[in-house]
């Protein structure tokens, strides 16, 4: 076998036995409740002819220092990333849904930012796992979209004048969120230091809309009226000012709320706010970040 094939088999393997989930010890010394169980015998295989004993520890001990820093270091990443996720489902929750998570969605990035990006499907997906799951599900993409806005880019905001004519898009840092549930509302007062409520029941359907975007270095979460959520998602969709108010206007549902002087004053807000960009001539250069996977 040529050195770049052993090489990437060795890599692999590694790599698979750090994988494995953490039972026993390891877990006792972190947050993580109780696991029973063991490393698999591929594992111990892997330890065994992959890595030579030290004067104080086995191959195998060696390994498991190596898988248990991996786990410490993806979950305290999640938990850095969800707190009010974790307020709203407790800690032994919280760790429980997180660890379940990347065993079933691991990173397949070279950085530990994207990690959280599937966790509201996963909860959509595994409502059993989580009390007040639509909550949980919710609240977990709104954290997620203030990671994204944080380290995304900032393009030029589009002059006035060229909104008409102009190819559009949205600021890179800018996202768009359909809720089923007030988990703006929690997040803002975990975010506070004040007490939460217990979560008041979620709507069968989107009822409210959150704009999730960054000015300086401050992220902001602003709720919007139904048909300016609409209207800017049209926007993001098309790429057309004109497309966007003809997709929107044929809504039936949206059409009493479109009166001018209104939309007007949105889109002077958005102006003025550097949401609206010229969108590029190479339509890959305004991918959201984090589409990667």
């Amino acid at each position: 076998m040529p050195a770049e094939a052993r090489l990437l088999t060795t890599q692999r393997r590694f790599f698979s036995a750090l994988r494995e989930p953490i039972f026993g010890d390891s877990r006792g010394r972190s947050e993580l409740p109780d696991r029973e169980g063991d490393v698999s015998r591929e594992f111990v295989r892997t330890a065994n002819e992959l890595i030579l004993p030290s004067a104080l520890l086995e191959p195998v001990e060696r390994l498991e220092l190596y898988h248990r820093q991996y786990w410490y270091r993806l979950l305290d990443s999640l938990a850095e990333d969800f707190p009010a996720l974790r307020r709203l489902l407790g800690d032994k929750t919280f760790w429980d849904v997180i660890e379940s998570y990347v065993e079933h969605v691991p990173s397949r990035s070279f950085t530990l930012r994207h990690l959280g990006r599937y966790l509201g499907d996963f909860v959509d997906e595994h409502p059993a796992l989580a009390p007040h799951p639509l909550h949980a599900a919710d609240l977990a993409r709104l954290e997620y979209a203030l990671c994204e806005a944080f380290e995304a880019a900032e393009h030029p905001a589009l002059p006035p004048a060229e909104l008409a004519g102009t190819r559009i898009a949205l600021q890179p840092h800018l996202r768009l969120l359909a809720l089923r549930t007030p988990v703006d509302t929690f997040r803002h007062r975990v975010q506070a230091g004040r007490k939460t409520a217990a979560p008041r029941p979620a709507a069968q359907t989107a009822r409210r809309f959150v704009a999730v975007f960054r000015r300086g270095l401050r992220l902001q979460v602003d709720r919007l009226p139904r048909a300016a959520f609409e209207i800017l998602s049209a926007i993001e969709r098309t790429g057309s000012l004109d497309q966007a108010m003809d997709e929107v206007a044929r809504r039936t549902d949206l059409r009493r709320l479109l009166e001018a002087a209104r939309v007007s004053a949105w889109f002077a807000d958005w102006l003025g706010r550097g949401w609206l960009v010229r969108a590029p001539a190479n339509p890959l250069a305004l991918v959201k970040e984090g589409s990667t996977t």
